[in-house]
C-alpha cells in the first residue's frame, strides 16, 4: 500500500479506532475526551520539541509551541524532562487522564515543584494535570493530522476540509462561533485555516475532516463554501502589551495551525531534535555535523560613527524596538519568545556603560536587525564563570558570500553581540550554529 493510501485509510470519516491503522500501531485505550493517542505523527511532533523553562504561558506565542515544550512555572531541567516524558508516555501508551494525573503528582513530589497555580488543593492539582495532558495531546494530534492531510498525494484526492465542532467530545458549554463553523467546507489551501485550524482555545475539541469531490457530491454540494472574512478583535498581548488582531471565537494564542511550521519543514527534519539536558562537552572534531547554512541576506542597517556618548548607542538600539534609555520593552522574537529589553543590556553590574565593548557601538543597529530579523535562532547550554549551566539563545544573521555576520546571544542574566565585516576566521558561522535549532527564516519563493 502506498504512503498516500495508508494516510487516506487513516483519515476517512469512520469510527475513531481506524485512525491507528496507517502506522500499524497496536490498539490502545482512548483518552477521556475521545481522541486517538497512539499516533506516530503526533508522537514525532512531540519528541522533536526542545524543553525550555518558562514562568508563564504568555512567554511563548502560539506557533512557538511547535518547537518548544514548556510548562508554565517549570524552570528546572529535571522537572521539564520528567513532564516531557510523561506526555510522551501518554501519547505512546494511551494513558488516561486519571493515569496521567497520578504520574503528574509523583513528578511534582519527586522534583519538589512548588509555587505554581493550583498546587494547594486536590482540585487545583487535577486541573493543572488536565491542562498539561489535554493541551499537549490535542495539539500533537492536530499537528499529526495536519501533516497527514497536507501530504501532496492526499491533497490531490481530498482537496477540501470540513470544520467539525466537537469532533472528539461534545462540550457542555459549546463556543457559539465554533458551532457556527460546524460543517463549513473550505479548500485545504484557503488562508482561513491558518487562523482557525483547531484546537481554537483551551479544551477545544473541534477537528477537521478532509473530503474529496465525490464526498461533496454525496452531500449535495457543488463546491466548497466561499472563503470567509473573519471578524477580528483587538487583544492586548499580556506579555508585551502590544495590540494584536485575533479572530472572534479564537482564544488568544490559539489563532494558528498547530504543527504547520513543523509539517512544512520550517525547521529541517535533520535538525528537529530536542535539546539534551546538560550534554557533555564534545571536542569540536566529534560534534555531529550541522547541515550547511542557507543563503544569507545583505544587512540594511548602517554602521554608526564611533566616539559618541555610550548612552546614544543604547538609545539607537532601544529605539528599534520602541523603547529608549530608561524605557524598557517586552518584545517577541520571530520564534514567538518574549525578551525583556532595556538599556541595562548596555550596562555592567556597577551601572557603568559597556556599549562600546568589543566595538559593537558602531554596529549596534546591525545587532538590532539581527535580533528583529534573524536567519536562524538556536538554543544551547552554556556555563557561567562558576560552572553553573544556563540556556543561551543565539540569533544569527549573515550576509551572502561570507561577507559578514552578526550574532546576538541572549540569556536571562546577560547578552553579548558580535559582528564581523568581513569575518576574521574561516568556519565562523558553523561554530555558532550549535545546540537545537528553534527557528529558521522561511525560504523566499521565486
Amino acid at each position: 500500500m502506498s504512503v498516500a493510501a495508508r494516510i487516506l485509510a487513516s483519515i476517512r470519516p469512520r469510527a475513531p479506532v481506524s485512525f491507528a491503522r496507517r502506522r500499524m500501531v497496536r490498539p490502545v485505550r482512548y483518552a477521556e475526551d475521545g481522541f486517538r493517542v497512539a499516533f506516530q505523527d503526533a508522537i514525532d511532533f512531540h519528541r522533536q520539541k526542545v524543553r525550555l523553562p518558562s514562568r508563564s504561558y504568555r512567554d511563548l506565542a502560539g506557533n512557538a509551541h511547535d518547537r518548544a515544550f514548556v510548562v508554565a512555572g517549570a524552570t528546572r531541567d529535571a522537572l521539564l524532562a520528567d513532564l516531557h516524558g510523561a506526555v510522551d508516555k501518554a501519547l505512546t501508551d494511551g494513558l488516561t487522564l486519571a493515569q496521567f494525573t497520578e504520574r503528574f503528582e509523583e513528578i511534582v513530589q519527586r522534583n519538589g515543584w512548588t509555587g505554581w497555580t493550583g498546587e494547594d488543593t486536590a482540585a487545583g492539582r487535577a486541573w493543572r494535570a488536565r491542562v498539561i495532558y489535554q493541551t499537549n495531546l490535542t495539539t500533537a494530534h492536530a499537528a499529526g493530522r495536519y501533516k497527514q492531510m497536507t501530504h501532496p498525494d492526499v491533497l490531490k484526492v481530498r482537496p477540501f476540509w470540513m470544520y467539525r465542532h466537537g469532533e472528539r467530545r461534545k462540550p457542555a458549554n459549546p463556543r457559539l462561533q465554533h458551532l457556527a463553523w460546524d460543517g463549513k467546507i473550505w479548500r485545504a489551501n484557503d488562508p482561513v485555516w491558518r487562523r482557525i485550524y483547531p484546537p481554537n482555545g483551551w479544551f477545544c475539541s473541534c477537528g477537521v475532516r478532509p473530503l474529496s469531490p465525490r464526498d461533496l457530491k454525496r452531500m449535495g454540494r457543488e463546491g466548497p463554501d466561499p472563503s470567509p472574512e473573519l471578524t477580528m478583535r483587538r487583544v492586548r498581548d499580556p506579555a508585551t502589551g502590544e495590540l494584536v488582531d485575533v479572530p472572534e471565537g479564537i482564544g488568544f494564542g490559539w489563532d494558528h495551525a498547530p504543527g504547520r511550521d513543523w509539517a512544512e519543514g520550517l525547521v529541517p527534519q535533520e535538525m528537529q531534535k530536542p535539546l539534551d539536558i546538560l550534554p557533555p562537552e564534545l571536542p569540536r572534531s566529534e560534534r555531529p555535523p550541522v547541515p550547511p547554512a542557507p543563503p544569507g541576506r545583505p544587512f540594511s542597517a548602517p554602521s554608526l560613527p564611533g566616539g559618541d556618548d555610550p548612552a546614544e548607542y543604547a538609545r539607537a538600539f532601544m529605539t528599534e524596538f520602541g523603547g529608549d534609555v530608561g524605557k524598557g520593552v517586552a518584545w517577541r522574537d520571530p520564534a514567538g519568545h518574549v525578551l525583556a529589553l532595556s538599556d541595562e543590556l548596555f550596562r555592567a553590574a556597577s551601572g557603568a556603560w559597556k556599549a562600546t565593548k568589543r566595538g559593537r557601538d558602531t554596529e549596534v543597529l546591525k545587532l538590532a536587525e539581527t535580533l528583529k530579523d534573524p536567519d536562524e535562532i538556536w538554543v544551547n547550554w552554556a556555563h557561567d564563570e562558576n560552572g553553573r549551566p544556563f540556556l543561551l539563545r543565539s540569533y544569527l544573521r549573515w550576509a551572502p558570500g561570507g561577507q559578514g555576520f552578526a550574532l546576538f546571544e541572549w540569556a536571562a542574566r546577560a547578552w553579548r553581540g558580535v559582528t564581523a565585516f568581513p569575518p576574521d576566521r574561516p568556519g565562523y558561522l558553523d561554530k555558532e550554529r550549535r545546540g537545537a535549532l528553534l527557528w529558521r527564516r522561511p525560504e523566499e519563493k521565486p
